[in-house]
């Protein structure tokens, strides 16, 4: 760690927060601004991407400039503008960490994916007239999204592992490191985690459900899943993800409020753009936030646990059993052809299909569900602690203070 071996920690006990950032070069600041906006804009991307599908479902007139699009434009914008910024960061420091030098490759990667997936989709349109939710383009697009945003979080990951090193140091180089400064580190640690952790988690999501949704079927190819196959894909993708992404944000910062407030959002992003628009669907989001619930409770468990494997297993279990909730209402399309033999769902009926599902379909799903989820947990501990681990190993012990300083 060529750059930060050498920073010192500032002894002002007005505001450690800032401190931090004064103790750092300024080029990691940077790439770390690059970071959320790349995360900021592939979020506001999915969620528009997220409201064009509900808007299609529903038979609405589409523009080019209809919300929808205008939201996933603007993210695709905001996303590249970060990769800029990171990416001058990264060329502003001749010997980069391995961490930050592979997060720049992956959001290099991944904007440029986004970057050709418009070119690819005009073509595809111009070819093929309108196309489904899965297509060589989305498949483009969708992955640069995923590729990026990873990218960006790894940029996070190593940010939270220098500032809980700061945090250490702080507390042994400081008489009065109390827990109100602590706290004033660790807000953007936690701000840094949702905004990395919520565009991976809907990107994932949407990979699953473009993969076991029935809604890529036009004029001239027809790349609907295999309803079998489909229904087996979600119930076993959509637990691992839930638990892992929950699990691993905890497990990052470990303070309470983390994995609820990235729950929280993802709700709120789904109440917005998939339950809200179909007016039918309004009269049950008191339903679904109910889900609200087990992500406290998960939460809870996890904030008293002591480390230890065991400990973790319950948790992730609980989030994953809820899959069937969570992802309401565009899970129905994927077990009611499978069920009922029906491969369209009505709009108006959605509500009503889906909860006569509850009684007939979820009770065979719990089981796999729970064995996902706590794989899913388990994975996230390990891969938690190798990122913890190296940015310990990374970071070297000698610091200097005010004091040693002065003559």
């Amino acid at each position: 760690m060529k750059y930060f071996s050498k920073r010192t920690i500032p002894t002002n006990e007005n505001n450690y927060g800032l401190n931090f950032f004064l103790s750092v070069p300024s080029c990691f600041i940077r790439f770390i601004v690059g970071c959320g906006l790349v995360s900021v804009g592939i979020f506001v991307s999915a969620t528009g991407g997220s409201w064009d599908i509900t808007n299609h479902l529903l038979n609405r007139p589409e523009t080019f400039f209809s919300p929808p699009h205008a939201l996933l434009y603007s993210g695709v914008g905001i996303a590249i503008f970060g990769s800029v910024i990171a990416y001058k960061a990264s060329r502003s420091v001749s010997s980069f960490e391995s961490m930050l030098n592979l997060s720049a490759k992956l959001i290099f990667v991944g904007i440029s994916m986004l970057i050709v997936a418009g070119p690819i989709d005009f073509a595809w349109h111009s070819s093929f007239g309108l196309d489904g939710l899965l297509s060589p383009p989305h498949i483009v697009l969708l992955s640069g999204m995923i590729v990026s945003s990873v990218g960006a979080m790894m940029g996070f990951v190593f940010y939270v592992a220098e500032e809980k090193t700061y945090i250490d140091k702080s507390r042994v180089n400081t008489t009065h490191f109390t827990k109100l400064r602590t706290r004033q580190l660790r807000a953007p640690m936690i701000l840094s985690i949702v905004i990395g952790f919520l565009p991976i988690w809907m990107t994932l999501s949407g990979l699953i459900s473009m993969f076991s949704l029935p809604f890529s079927k036009t004029q001239y190819f027809n790349f609907n899943p295999d309803p079998l196959a489909a229904a087996i894909l979600a119930s076993v993708a959509y637990p691992f993800i839930i638990s892992f992404v929950l699990c691993s944000s905890f497990f990052l910062v470990k303070k309470f409020g983390v994995l609820s407030i990235i729950g929280a959002c993802y709700l709120t992003i789904n109440i917005i753009t998939v339950i809200m628009p179909n007016e039918s669907l309004i009269p049950t989001i008191p339903f679904y936030l109910f889900n609200m619930l087990p992500i406290l409770a998960s939460d809870i468990l996890l904030s008293f646990s002591n480390d230890k494997l065991y400990s973790v297993l319950l948790p992730g279990a609980i989030l994953a059993s809820c899959f069937f909730m969570i992802q309401y209402p565009l899970i129905t399309h994927v077990y009611n052809e499978v069920f009922t033999k029906e491969a369209f769902v009505w709009p108006s009926l959605t509500s009503s299909i889906y909860f006569g599902m509850i009684t007939k379909i979820y009770p065979y799903l719990i089981a796999p569900a729970l064995g996902m989820g706590i794989l899913g947990a388990t994975i996230a501990r390990k891969v938690t602690r190798l990122t913890r681990y190296q940015g310990i190993s990374e970071t070297p012990t000698t610091t200097t203070t005010d004091e040693q300083r002065t003559p």
